[in-house]
């Protein structure tokens, strides 16, 4: 045995211990690759896109680390990965490109700094996150730090969390909006109540939100939970969503299609009955230290940069002051929330010299440092500039998110980064800072999972792909209006679909539209909501199309790739289960009510038969669908959708294009030929789908392209 695992706690040396077991029971052939899987998974160990190469993620509690976790992170990047630390929108670091030899002996140099991948992935309870400047913010009801700190300890390796249907997501803010609560599965903000003349503790409780390609707005469970039942609340739901969640149909297995389902009255029922069966439940205590400054070390302030345009405009752009008078939050800007393992060092020393020793990743992909003295202002601009670290410009139009995309998700259509490296260069360059722009926020997903959370932007972006003059090419689907305010989440509206090399394009053109058309203090997202739809798909259609691919070849390539566009080495999720009974469930509706239809048409029930036909088509577009990993609880979503990711890239014929498009019309009026025309196109779409099914079977293959 390794004598280092010697001093670490027994159940982290246990499982150290059995992830080395469990590798080379993979290499002798003694565990096959799905059941490896879960257990990785469990581990946070995702495969990647490459053969045999891992990304590990480390779960980071509300994205805080000390200085010496920081330098043991850069470590890990150095020894086992491609020396980057990648900061996620959940406020982790994760590491690509890792062999899965060196994931125990990684693990145990984590555990060593009190770090670890446990849970981080999987059918698990995510990351626990908070707004970044919690315990800093001037406008916080109180600090939400310890809170987030005893749900992530209670929950983790907890029985009722190993195997949930599917991945859970908690979050805490300190003042309305700052905490992203209404996009999670337990969004929690921050209350004070006055009982008997003293201030009680409390969070605001909203439960049932989530992204990903089926957006849903967390409703709320209750107003106001005294802080002491903070955990046995945690509790009674996960339960709630171990005893009803879809453990057979994970494309509808998270908490909010249980909310959708059940609806929010009976979800407070049964959470009240597990809360109740909870009563003598012993919870360890939540500590809440007092509230002090921390030792500052000594330092020799420099003038240096006092004169520096460029550093004048870092400390408007990227400091702010904490409620602790005389102390500031500074943010430093990491393109494609990225930092070498040399920066990470960098970062750590800065923290360590001249604040109190910790970082916090922003759910932004930037890293903060608090507790900064305005004195050392100056030092710290001077290191960072060294480093290439000193862009100004955080949380602003010019910072964009990004998830990795197709470089390394098996998911990924389009390669994310590169567009957004792109647009952050066009931004920059295009739109210098001018605060009535800086409220506009870009966020760019790979695949409609929104990873890069683009739902809540004000431009988002998800990847998708269409054939363009007969060629498959990389494309984006523009959503325009997201955002978070302190009292509402407002998903972006799909709008069109561009393609990739166009997009920069197009975002330029919606931005100075919006630059010069605006009314006095108007927000982008009122502009939005005032020009509706119409208006920028008309605005947009422009840039849908391209030249013949003789002359201009590079129009047709992906972001930083230059090779044909294809998704031919994309994977299957890491989280997906069998969907084969699935799809083959859906052909079965699709065919039955085809059937339906045509005895209708044959009665003459005219409304009967396009209700049949049309129940016929949606069936068919979900088991299609279902590859692609989704769900959908309303049928024109399920059609929007399935015209985006199947009839766009023609894995079934473009003639049923017609038929998607007729879907949303008035079907009152009904005459034979129209209901015939309805029948027989349904029947048409269910043969070729029933054919694509077929294909994959062959191929014994999950992905229809």
């Amino acid at each position: 045995m390794n004598t280092k695992l010697l001093n670490l706690p027994p159940e982290i040396r246990k499982e150290i211990e059995e992830f080395a077991s469990e590798v080379e029971r993979l290499h002798r052939g003694e565990v096959g690759d799905d059941e490896f899987k879960r257990f990785r998974l469990q581990q946070g160990i995702y495969g990647q896109r490459q053969a045999d190469q891992q990304m590990v993620r480390t779960k980071l509690p509300q994205g805080r680390v000390t200085s010496d976790q920081l330098k043991c992170l850069a470590d890990f990047a150095d020894r086992y990965s491609n020396k980057i630390l990648h900061v996620t929108t959940r406020q982790d670091i994760q590491f690509h490109f890792v062999k899965i030899d060196d994931v125990p002996k990684g693990l145990e140099d984590l555990a060593e700094a009190g770090l670890t991948t446990r849970e981080a992935c999987g059918n698990t309870v995510r990351n626990v996150t908070a707004c970044h400047k919690a315990g800093t913010c001037a406008n916080e009801v109180f600090d939400v730090t310890p809170y987030g700190r005893a749900v992530t300890g209670f929950l983790l390796r907890h029985a009722r969390t190993q195997n949930l249907p599917r991945k859970f997501k908690i979050s805490l803010g300190g003042c309305k909006g700052c905490g992203l609560a209404l996009m999670h599965d337990i969004g929690l903000t921050a209350q004070i109540r006055k009982e008997n003349g003293a201030e009680v503790r409390g969070f605001r409780v909203v439960v049932g939100g989530g992204l990903g390609s089926s957006p849903h707005i967390a409703e709320l469970l209750t107003e106001f939970l005294p802080a002491d039942q903070l955990l046995r609340m945690c509790e009674a739901i996960v339960s709630v969503f171990d005893k009803y969640g879809d453990k057979k149909n994970r494309n509808k297995a998270r908490f909010k299609f249980v909310l959708d389902k059940l609806g929010i009255e009976k979800i407070r029922e049964l959470y009240r009955e597990e809360f109740d069966a909870l009563e003598g439940t012993g919870y360890p205590p939540i500590e809440v230290p007092p509230s002090a400054d921390p030792h500052m070390p000594a330092f020799s302030p420099t003038r240096e940069f006092d004169a520096d345009p460029e550093f004048k405009a870092w400390v408007v752009r990227n400091t702010c002051e904490q409620k602790q008078k005389g102390f500031f939050n500074i943010q430093i800007k990491l393109l494609l929330g990225d930092m070498t393992s040399a920066q990470a060092r960098l970062i750590s020393g800065i923290a360590a010299r001249f604040a109190a020793g910790v970082i916090v990743n922003t759910v932004n992909q930037n890293v903060m440092i608090p507790w900064v003295k305005k004195e050392a202002f100056g030092n710290i601009f001077g290191e960072l500039r060294q480093a290439e670290l000193h862009k100004a410009g955080t949380e602003e139009i010019r910072d964009i998110t990004c998830c990795p995309g197709s470089e390394t998700c098996n998911l990924g259509i389009t390669a994310s980064r590169g567009l957004a490296h792109f647009l952050s260069d066009e931004m920059e360059n295009g739109f210098p800072q001018s605060t009535d722009l800086d409220h506009i926020s870009i966020k760019a997903s790979g695949c409609p999972n929104s990873c890069g959370q683009h739902h809540i932007a004000s431009i988002g972006l998800h990847g998708g792909a269409k054939k363009v003059n007969g060629i498959l090419t990389p494309h984006y689907e523009f959503f325009l209006g997201g955002h978070v305010s302190e009292d509402e989440m407002v998903f972006g509206t799909p709008v069109i679909k561009i393609p990739a090399k166009n997009t920069s394009a197009a975002v330029r053109k919606t931005i100075e539209t919006y630059k010069n058309e605006k009314q006095d203090g108007e927000t982008f997202w009122q502009f939005v909501d005032r020009r509706g739809k119409s208006y920028f798909r008309e605005l947009l259609d422009e840039f849908k199309n391209l030249d013949d691919i003789e002359k201009n070849p590079l129009a047709y390539l992906d972001f930083g790739s230059d090779q044909k566009f294809t998704l031919e080495d994309r994977g299957q999720g890491e989280c997906a289960g069998a969907v084969t009974d699935m799809i083959t469930d859906y052909l079965t509706a699709a065919k039955r009510a085809q059937f339906q239809g045509k005895l209708a048409l044959e009665k003459g029930a005219l409304r009967e038969a396009v209700d049949h036909a049309r129940r016929s088509v949606v069936s068919s577009a979900r088991a299609l669908l279902v590859t692609e990993g989704m769900d959908f609880d309303l049928d024109i979503e399920c059609i929007r959708k399935f015209e985006s990711l199947i009839l766009d890239m023609e894995i079934v014929s473009p003639q049923y294009s017609e038929l998607m498009a007729r879907f949303e019309e008035n079907v009152d009026a009904l005459d034979p030929e129209t209901t015939s025309w309805w029948v027989e196109t349904s029947g048409g779409l269910q043969k070729e789908c029933e054919q694509v099914h077929e294909r994959m079977q062959k191929d014994r293959s999950l992905r229809i392209r």
